[in-house]
C-alpha cells in the first residue's frame, strides 16, 4: 500500500508541474506577446537577396536600421518572395518572414552600437549575402521602456501584408510622403539632398521622393545624348548576365538611361564592390525599381574605365569606359 501511494504522489507531483510549467508558459507567452502601447513600428520585408525596413512615419531604409537606444519596437515581418529569416544574434531576434503572412516581435535595444542582421533560413544562391545592419542610437530622452532591455517576444497572425514597400536607394535611403524633396542620383561625385530631382521612371514620368544618408556637393545638371543600359530579367540570379552590355562605352557627358527589366531592385553604383574606396562617389543610379528607369549623368567623370556593381545583389557588377 505504501508503495502504491509513493506512485500516486510521484504522478500527482508531475501533473502538477506539468500543470504550472504550462500557466506559466502562458502567462510569459502573453506578457511577452503585446507590445508597450508607446512602441514604434516598424514593417520589415524580406527579399532575395536584402533586407528594407519602413517606419511608422513612413521612412525607409534598405539594408541600414536605424533605430534609438531603450525604446520600444515592434516588428511586422514579411517576406515579398521566399521564405526569410530576420535574425539579429546580438539580441537573441529571431522570426520567420513568410509570403504572405505577417508575424510580429516587439524588443528594447538598452546597447548603442552597431549590429548584425542577417537571414538564418536558406533563401536561395544569394542567401549567405543577405546582410544588414542594425544602429541603436543613443536617446537620452528616452523613458524606460516596459520589460527589460533586450528581451522579446513574438506572435504570428495570418493577417495579408498591409502594403507594400517601395525600397530605398543605394544602402540606406529615407521616403517621406508629401515631401518633394528628393535625392538627384547618379550625378556628379555626391548624391543631392534638395531639390532639383531627377526622374525614376522615364516612360511614366513619375518620380520617388527620398533623400540621401550623406551629401556634399551639387553635381550639373543632366545633358547630353542618352545611352541605354539595361538589368536584364533574371539578374537577381547569380550566375545570371548583370547588365547589359556589361561594358557599356560613352562619350563624356552622355547621360545613361538604365533601365530595370528584372523583378527585383538593382543600383548601378560606382566601385568594384561594397569594400571600393570609390563605391557610389563616382556615379549611382540609387535603388531601380523593377519595371523603372533612372538617368544617370557622366558629366564630371573624367575619361577612363570605371567599374561599378549592384549594391543589393552585390555578385552583379559591370564596366562603364567614358571617352573624350
Amino acid at each position: 500500500m505504501g508503495h502504491s501511494t509513493s506512485e500516486w504522489a510521484f504522478v500527482l507531483v508531475v501533473i502538477a508541474l506539468l500543470i504550472w510549467v504550462g500557466a506559466e508558459s502562458w502567462r510569459v507567452e502573453h506578457t511577452l506577446e503585446f507590445a508597450p502601447p508607446n512602441s514604434e513600428t516598424v514593417r520589415v520585408i524580406g527579399q532575395q537577396w536584402f533586407w528594407s525596413f519602413q517606419h511608422a512615419d513612413g521612412t525607409q531604409e534598405v539594408n541600414e536600421l536605424h533605430l534609438k537606444a531603450n525604446v520600444p519596437y515592434r516588428f511586422e515581418i514579411v517576406s515579398n518572395d521566399v521564405i526569410h529569416d530576420f535574425a539579429v544574434p546580438d539580441f537573441a531576434i529571431l522570426m520567420d518572414a513568410v509570403p504572405g503572412r505577417v508575424n510580429s516581435l516587439w524588443n528594447v535595444f538598452d546597447k548603442p552600437g552597431e549590429y548584425l542582421i542577417e537571414c538564418r533560413e536558406y533563401c536561395g544562391q544569394g542567401h549567405q549575402q543577405m546582410r544588414a545592419k542594425l544602429f541603436i542610437e543613443p536617446n537620452n530622452n528616452a523613458t524606460a521602456a516596459t520589460g527589460a532591455g533586450g528581451s522579446s517576444a513574438a506572435s504570428t497572425t495570418g493577417t495579408q501584408p498591409s502594403s507594400a514597400i517601395s525600397q530605398g536607394t543605394g544602402l540606406i535611403s529615407v521616403v517621406k510622403p508629401g515631401s518633394n524633396a528628393t535625392v538627384t542620383q547618379g550625378t556628379g561625385l555626391e548624391r543631392v539632398v534638395k531639390p532639383p530631382t531627377i526622374t525614376q521612371n522615364a516612360s511614366s514620368g513619375s518620380s520617388n521622393t527620398t533623400s540621401a544618408a550623406s551629401t556634399k556637393t551639387s553635381a550639373p545638371a543632366p545633358s547630353g545624348p542618352s545611352v541605354a543600359l539595361s538589368i536584364p530579367s533574371g539578374a537577381s540570379t547569380q550566375g545570371n548576365p548583370s547588365y547589359d552590355p556589361a561594358t557599356l562605352s560613352i562619350k563624356k557627358g552622355d547621360i545613361v538611361t538604365v533601365t530595370n527589366n528584372d523583378n527585383a531592385p538593382h543600383t548601378v553604383t560606382s566601385g568594384s564592390s561594397a569594400t571600393d574606396p570609390k563605391n557610389g562617389k563616382l556615379f549611382d543610379s540609387g535603388l531601380i525599381m523593377p519595371g523603372k528607369s533612372v538617368k544617370v549623368n557622366t558629366a564630371s567623370l573624367a575619361p577612363g574605365t570605371y567599374p561599378f556593381h549592384c549594391t543589393v545583389h552585390t555578385f552583379m557588377s559591370g564596366t562603364l569606359t567614358v571617352k573624350a
